[in-house]
């Protein structure tokens, strides 16, 4: 306990004194450290409810009374709240009859500096005496919750020693009080010796910071039961959820009235049952709730949609949140289960699904007619332009040349409107396919670059490209990346001004490991930041010029960003106004080891040896067709083991593809059976011997250790390696 001698003059300096006293531990053991626990920030309702002086009052008069000595309670800033009990008589009668005292300390006869008692218990957790001028002393007891302080309880205003005169005579005089009345009342007031004192306030401590607790926690479970009250009455009355909770093995606990009247059983009937019996018996049999438990578990909550039987044995749909709910440990402590029955929501999903599906039959029926009628005649006008515009009718003047150039431009505008119409109901309908192939993204390009010339040319724009040497084949749709280069070029042309560039390149981004990511950029207006967001939204056209550009219906960049999404890459864009614009778009590598993913397996190569396999066809009197050729793929496709060999897509570019590759996980004589075996078929299948297939193979032997998952490229690229070498010799031949 720390004593101090409060604001009080020194008897022979004049001054205010103040000193600190080392506690005599052989009379008084240790304090034990201040209690502290973990509370939350409390609010000043709260405080006021902690210091609350109706739950105080009875504590502090009768410790007052027993003790001998005025008790109180004070804020933490050390103010006075409520009365003070059991006041001391000496104190009582300079608070009664003293007109200058201020009352600085409640507990404090002094004029001099303010107490600090309050502040240092607080600031030290401890106990703190001091003394006044007077010779009274008084201890601060502070009450602490956590490490917040609220307040102290202050007890004393007693001699801890026999009064002395002179003292009291200077307190009369500073004080305007008859100094043999203050003495006379002195001495009838009975000393409290400090080693008592010091004892008292640490009893008073423990009792105040017991109190304390206590309260705080009757307050807690006061606003818990109110809590828990309003979300029992929350729970009951949700009808429309069926809102109940389980122990971790699925065991249902507690259940709202919203489950009886969702789910058909009372609550007597349903608690201590297993969840598992509003299941299907055909989800029970293949342990979706165990599922749905452990998805719960593992993730902290699942969600999930599915068939639910009710007491009256009628399913409906319901919609299920499970949420797992933690213990102090972290440990499960139980599931929290909603649940709501979206059968009619469902219904209606399914209805306008049905009715979506049948719109877009209905338009992809329409659009298919309208397209088969309107290519024929547009067909018949583009080829009787061409031919005038070409001068085989005769001889055209420049106004003539002019007008007929601009009639096949737009004969082409509506040829590509049709072809875009009819892609946007492939769209809506999913139908829109790609059908990706062994593809060289440079072969693509410099097509593309050809075709859009005579557009750029018309408007003095050079064309040109910056792909770097060596670029990868990709696994991509040929027809369908020429379709994105042109939509994203035509693009780049229109909003570009005469004399400009349209630029296609490569380039590579650490995130495009696997793909390749081309672009084509221009020098044109650029994109302002709020139109890049709608930029690849369907019939978004923007503005060039201060007018709306009426080429095309807005159209080509949603159908580009729906082919790439198909490929698996994916499209973005950079623009700067006034700068110009770069479109981004990926597609896949072509990679033959994921090709053979199935074959590349540790107990395929366990023999040390891949086959490859090549089946070349040779066409003889006008045979090879390319519906043929399909045809002889479905053949040989028969002909393969599902799990050990491969038939590899087209491995060149040029047309018609007449060489077919197998990987077989087969040593020679293995590939020899496969040999024999796609002879036999094709025979049966051309039974007129127009194709002569010329069959041949390869076998690679594998070096001690090159079975293993990381060897798996440097094999595919040896297999790479032949078949490209097999193609130049066979074209060396032609």
């Amino acid at each position: 306990m720390t004593e101090t001698a409060g604001p009080s003059t020194s008897l022979r300096s004049g001054r205010d004194d103040k000193y600190v006293t080392t506690q005599d531990t052989s009379e008084n053991p240790p304090q034990p450290a201040p209690y502290t626990i973990e509370v939350v920030e409390l609010s000043p309702s709260l405080r006021a409810e902690l210091l609350d002086l109706e739950a105080w009052g009875e504590i502090l008069a009768t410790y007052g009374r027993t003790m001998g000595v005025a008790v109180a309670l004070t804020d933490a800033q050390g103010r006075l709240l409520g009365e003070t009990h059991n006041a001391q008589p000496v104190w009582k009668l300079m608070h009664d009859t003293a007109p200058n005292w201020a009352g600085v300390c409640p507990f404090c006869v002094t004029l001099g500096l303010p107490c600090t008692a309050v502040a240092e218990a607080l600031d030290t957790g401890g106990v703190v005496m001091t003394r006044d001028q007077a010779g009274l002393t008084h201890v601060a007891v502070p009450l602490l919750l956590g490490k917040q302080p609220l307040g102290a309880i202050i007890a004393g205003q007693v001699f801890d020693r026999y009064p002395e005169p002179l003292p009291l005579r200077r307190v009369a005089k500073e004080f305007d009080v008859a100094p043999q009345q203050l003495w006379d009342v002195a001495r009838k007031q009975r000393p409290v010796s400090g080693s008592s004192l010091r004892a008292s306030g640490d009893l008073l401590r423990a009792l105040g910071h017991a109190f304390l607790r206590q309260r705080y926690a009757a307050i807690l479970e006061t606003k818990l039961a109110e809590t828990n009250g309003r979300f029992r009455l929350l729970v009951e009355e949700v009808r429309d959820y069926a809102l109940f909770t389980m122990d971790p093995l699925g065991r249902v606990t507690s259940w709202n009235c919203g489950a009886e009247r969702l789910l058909g059983y009372a609550e007597a009937e349903i608690v201590g049952q297993n969840f598992s019996c509003i299941f299907t018996p055909e989800d029970i049999e293949n342990r979706v709730p165990e599922g749905q438990l452990h998805e719960a578990m593992q993730a902290g909550r699942a969600e999930n949609e599915g068939w639910r039987v009710p007491a009256n044995r009628k399913q409906f749909w319901a919609d299920v949140n499970i949420t797992a709910l933690l213990g102090d440990a972290g440990t499960i402590r139980s599931f929290a289960i909603i649940m709501q029955d979206v059968s009619e929501r469902r219904r209606i999903a399914a209805l306008l699904e049905e009715t979506r599906l049948e719109r877009g039959r209905l338009q992809e029926e329409f659009l298919s007619h309208v397209s088969h009628e309107l290519r024929t005649p547009l067909t018949a006008i583009y080829f009787f332009i061409t031919n005038l515009f070409d001068g085989l009718l005769g001889d055209l003047t420049p106004e003539q040349h002019a007008t007929l150039a601009l009639a096949v431009d737009n004969v082409k505008q509506l040829k590509d409107m049709v072809s875009d119409l009819l892609d946007i109901t492939r769209v809506e309908t999913h139908k829109l396919t790609v059908e990706p192939q062994y593809a060289s993204p440079v072969k693509l390009i410099a097509e593309v670059l050809s075709t859009c010339s005579t557009n750029a040319t018309l408007k003095n724009i050079h064309l040109r490209s910056d792909i770097a040497p060596g670029l990868p084949f990709v696994w991509a749709d040929p027809a369908r990346v020429r379709q994105i280069l042109i939509n994203l070029i035509d693009n780049g042309i229109k909003f570009t001004g005469e004399g400009g560039t349209v630029t296609v390149a490569n380039k590579t981004f650490p995130e495009t490991h696997g793909f390749l990511c081309l672009s084509v950029s221009d020098t044109g207006c650029g994109i302002s930041p709020e139109n890049r967001e709608i930029i690849f939204e369907r019939l978004t056209q923007l503005k060039s010029g201060g007018e709306t550009s009426r080429g095309g219906l807005g159209l080509g960049l949603f159908i580009s960003k729906e082919l790439v999404l198909q490929h698996g890459g994916r499209i973005w864009l950079e623009s700067r106004l006034g700068r110009g614009s770069t479109f981004y778009f990926t597609l896949p590598v072509f990679a033959l080891a994921k090709l053979c993913a199935a074959v590349f397996t540790a107990a395929n190569l366990e023999s040390g040896s891949v086959t490859l396999m090549a089946v070349d066809v040779v066409e003889v009197e006008g045979a090879l067709q390319a519906d043929l050729l399909t045809e002889m793929r479905k053949v040989l496709e028969r002909c393969i083991r599902p799990g050990q060999d491969v038939l590899l897509p087209a491995m060149s570019d040029t047309e018609p593809v007449d060489s077919f590759f197998i990987v077989a996980s087969a040593g020679d004589s293995g590939s020899s059976v496969i040999a024999s075996r796609v002879s036999r078929e094709l025979q049966n299948f051309d039974r007129t011997s127009k194709l002569k297939p010329a069959i041949s193979s390869t076998t690679l032997h594998l070096l001690p250790g090159e079975s293993g998952e990381e060897h798996f490229d440097e094999i595919a690229a040896r297999i790479e390696r032949l078949i490209q070498a097999h193609l130049l010799h066979k074209e060396s031949l032609k």
